[in-house]
């Protein structure tokens, strides 16, 4: 039971913070994963996404769709498959990565201060497999959640 608590109060007074340092720049705390993604990988698509983050995909086309509506993204079709929708920063999105950027490495730092290189390495290593276990968990109760087979989060930036 202390497991379930501290993460949901970690995961709830992190975003409350963030949402307050991130909206002057029109987004979120549930928002900024996106565009960070975009500007480090200008052409991913959709699917792509589902199987970085763990989401349900209607989550992500409507995160997508405030972002695009909000002007931080843009969405084309792909010229490989027509099907297939590819995800483009706009400026907007450029001017406003750093800032995430700092955001969140601050918030880091401060929740990390005081462990040690190798103590934050064997930290964030634990939660990864923690994380994983929750998506698994999830997966048998039978939940669908595309592309929860691999953790692709590292690969995406993120």
């Amino acid at each position: 039971m202390k497991l379930i608590k501290w993460l949901s109060i970690s995961d709830r007074f992190t975003k409350m913070r963030l949402d307050q340092q991130l909206a002057p720049f029109g987004i979120n705390s549930s928002q900024h994963m996106y565009i960070t993604v975009i500007c480090n990988h200008p052409g991913i698509t959709q699917e792509q996404f589902i199987k970085t983050f763990y989401l349900n995909p209607s989550n992500i086309t409507r995160a997508l769709n405030a972002l695009i509506k909000s002007g931080f993204i843009m969405r084309e079709t792909s010229e490989q498959d027509k099907r297939t929708y590819c995800l483009y920063p706009t400026q907007k999105a450029y001017d406003t990565y750093e800032h995430i950027l700092g955001i969140i490495d601050d918030a880091e730092n401060y929740l990390l201060d005081g462990f040690s290189v190798t103590e934050r390495k064997q930290f964030l290593e634990m939660l990864n497999r923690v994380g994983l276990r929750a998506v698994s968990l999830t997966r048998k109760k039978g939940v669908d959640l595309r592309g929860a087979d691999s953790d692709t989060t590292e690969s995406a930036g993120v």
